[in-house]
């Protein structure tokens, strides 16, 4: 008997370490002990228990790859079309002469412009591209094309109706000062390219007078949320490459609060517009332009001056939008250029004695404008215009005029 519970007893021992590496050991609450009576001891101490195995140490996790900064995309399309009738054309297909910018094309049904706009911002670096078609296109580019160097690029890319009409990068030096440089729109004038951003459709005798495009460096700085500056360092108008003596340059300042509806801006660009090689005077232009949305209404002012050596003009348009309703909205422009010494008539197709072109002349004009907008994304453009003129600088057929009626409707669609 003895001998069987010494063999229990050597069996429970050499089972005990087993159990411990099988299950953690449940805690055994130790009786109280009182100071009246000691606790008990027993005469065979009990087994010590074994040392909880060690976990082997965990390998090092990979560190985390560096996420790319994220990457906004933005997109814009358009598609303009026209059909303009010239009253005083003779014959009908005798388009309006200057001082219209695109639309010159009459009894014709015309794809003025196509236009694909794509952009990449990032947290320090971003690009902006807009690739055109069509009428617009080759107007722009023939305007380049008479101001940029010869020989340098063959002559198709000024006479064909493809247009880069921008395409520059931008560098965020600060979170008050960033940098371009490539090729952008100008920052003159109260209208842009883009037929659906402006109020009328026709484009103003301001308008024909500054320049289109610069291809250069742009500096532009926040000086806080209302307040705007831009320096720019540029060949000079619409021209790549270069083919004046120097550069141009340009500077702008914009007032514009947050959720006031007013917007105000100054731009001069400075320069001599002549080619390499020859002397000339310096081109200056003054541009000012300022806008207020009042309820539904909007209105705005333009102020040009323009002087080369002694001839110089100077002009103002009032503009004036209304939205009746959501689908519908009516414009308004009344404009008056006062021309010294051929300053702005000097570029003028020579339909009448070249003594009205070399010296002063008034013009004037007014255009008149229903649109109808559908799903925020279709127009569609009805538009009165007439251009007058102390000097006859208008024909009908091959008489010259002293003034000129057109009648034109738009179809717009854009995103």
């Amino acid at each position: 008997m003895r001998n069987s519970i010494a063999s229990v007893f050597v069996f429970a021992i050499g089972l005990s370490p087993l159990v411990a590496f099988g299950q953690e050991p449940t805690p055994v609450e130790a009786p109280a002990v009182t100071p009246a009576q000691p606790a008990a001891t027993s005469a065979t101490p009990a087994p010590a228990e074994p040392a909880a195995p060690v976990a082997a140490a965990a390998a090092p996790a990979p560190a985390a790859p560096v996420a790319a900064p994220p990457v906004a995309f933005t997109w814009e399309a358009l598609v303009d079309a026209y059909y303009m009738y010239n009253f005083t054309g003779k014959p009908s297909l005798q388009g309006p002469g200057a001082p219209r910018q695109f639309d010159v094309a009459a009894n014709s049904f015309s794809l003025n412009y196509a236009k694909l706009g794509v952009g990449a911002d990032t947290e320090y670096v971003a690009f902006r591209m807009d690739l055109g078609a069509g009428h617009t296109a080759a107007i722009i580019n023939a305007a380049s094309g008479g101001t940029s160097a010869a020989g340098l690029l063959s002559a198709s890319q000024y006479g064909n109706d493809f247009l880069v009409q921008q395409a520059f990068a931008t560098i965020k030096a600060t979170k008050w000062l960033t940098l371009d440089a490539g090729r952008f729109v100008t920052t003159a004038s109260a209208e842009v390219i883009e037929s659906n951003k402006n109020w009328l459709y026709s484009r103003s005798m301001l308008f024909y007078g500054v320049p289109l495009l610069h291809t250069g460096l742009r500096a532009n700085i926040t000086v806080d949320p209302s307040l705007k500056l831009q320096a720019s360092l540029v060949n000079g108008w619409n021209n790549d490459p270069d083919n004046n003596i120097g550069k141009t340059f340009g500077a702008n300042a914009t007032y514009a609060p947050p959720d006031s509806g007013l917007s105000a801006s100054i731009t001069t660009y400075i320069g001599k517009e002549v080619t390499t090689g020859s002397g000339g005077d310096t081109t200056i232009l003054l541009d000012g332009v300022v806008t207020k949305d009042i309820a539904q209404a909007s209105v705005g002012l333009n102020i040009d001056y323009l002087k080369v050596g002694t001839p110089y003009w100077v002009g103002a348009a009032v503009m004036g939008k209304y939205a009746f309703t959501e689908l519908f909205n009516a414009a308004a422009r009344f404009e008056l250029v006062s021309s010294k010494s051929g300053g702005y008539t000097s570029g003028f197709p020579a339909t009448a004695p070249a003594t009205a072109y070399a010296g002063d002349a008034v013009l004037y004009e007014g255009t008149l404008m229903g649109g109808l907008t559908v799903a925020k994304h279709f127009e569609t453009r009805l538009e009165l215009r007439g251009d007058f003129a102390n000097q006859e600088l208008f024909s009908k057929g091959s008489a010259a005029r002293k003034n000129q009626f057109t009648g034109l409707v738009a179809f717009l669609a854009y995103f």
